[in-house]
């Protein structure tokens, strides 16, 4: 499963368009929302004046698909962070379609079954306790039912989940990295080219804990415990981070490691696994066709757009004229 979003600018507004694709489980690719026909959902978030959003809330079909609040009930105002509403949308979107995956397998065999998600389990601190435990619950679920849910992050750059000093020190990397001047990457990076044995060799650095710590915060929200992995490959510097919930990891243990082998082994020409490229790909063609409708459509409407909107919709036409991911 993998989401996708993007957004429009205008002067008064700001549109954030979502589109999620699932890939393995029927169909070989299905995609969120279709024009096909299917269940009502939101994949749409707008920023704007409150009256607008109250509006649109009011509004009995576009309720159906436009987001006007947080999972924490928050309007979209003109003062909300711009990322968070695209989290918002996208992770609210996975969501769903997490909860229809999960719906799906009820028919069949559920144990024979893993989900892969293209992006961590949950965002964390930054995720508000809405949209986290929606998902966290999901997952719970597919636990009971013997499913492990399996996040893959390819976004690691600014991740320094290693990089605490007494971690450096288990690692053999104190005296080597600079905790002040570190990341997973380099991290990785080290590590593999001193275990490795040659260009082809996968190194699996793992499992490690990551327990969220707040200092100075009593938050309404717990988030759990995660384990997580990083994969090394001496291809290139391309690193990416497997994680799962320590409850699915201890209730698991066995499938899920042989989970991170599979995924490990079946790396893409872009350094993260197959199945990931596959979803990424969907999802992105999906969200730019959105993008161009809507942009399209308000334009013949005259509604204006900022500078970046509209070099962004001159690139994504220009890909889809060259045919880039179809």
């Amino acid at each position: 499963i993998d989401g996708s979003s993007r957004r429009l600018g205008s002067p008064s507004f700001r549109v954030f368009i979502a589109g999620v694709a699932i890939y393995g489980l029927g169909a070989p690719i299905k995609l969120y929302p279709s024009l096909s026909g299917g269940p009502p959902v939101k994949f749409m978030a707008v920023k704007a004046s409150e009256n607008v959003l109250k509006d649109i809330e009011g509004d009995k079909e576009l309720s159906k698909f436009v987001m006007v609040k947080s999972h924490d009930d928050k309007y979209f105002g003109n003062g909300y962070n711009e990322d968070d509403i695209s989290d918002e949308v996208r992770m609210g979107l996975e969501a769903w379609a997490l909860e229809k995956v999960r719906n799906d397998l009820r028919s069949t065999n559920a144990g024979d079954y893993a989900v892969i998600i293209d992006g961590p389990t949950y965002l964390g601190v930054r995720e508000k306790g809405g949209l986290a435990s929606r998902r966290i619950r999901v997952i719970e679920e597919f636990e009971k039912v013997g499913v492990p849910v399996i996040g893959v992050v390819k976004r690691v750059e600014n991740s320094r989940k290693l990089c605490q000093a007494g971690v450096l020190e288990e690692l053999g990397l104190a005296g080597v990295i600079n905790p002040r001047h570190c990341s997973d990457p380099l991290v990785v990076q080290l590590i593999g080219a001193r275990v490795s044995r040659g260009v082809l060799d996968l190194v699996i650095i793992g499992p490690f804990m990551h327990t969220h710590v707040e200092s100075g915060r009593i938050t309404g929200y717990v988030f759990p415990e995660r384990v997580f992995w990083y994969v090394y490959s001496g291809l290139g510097p391309k690193t990416f981070r497997v994680e799962v919930l320590r409850s699915t990891y201890e209730g698991m243990r066995d499938v899920v490691n042989g989970l991170v082998r599979w995924l490990a082994r079946n790396i893409g020409v872009d350094g993260v696994p197959y199945i990931i490229e596959v979803v990424d790909k969907y999802a992105k063609s999906l969200t730019r066709s959105l993008y161009l409708t809507f942009y399209n459509l308000a334009k013949s409407r005259n509604v204006p757009f900022t500078y970046d909107t509209e070099v962004e919709a001159k690139q994504l036409l220009s890909e889809v004229v060259g045919g880039a991911g179809t």
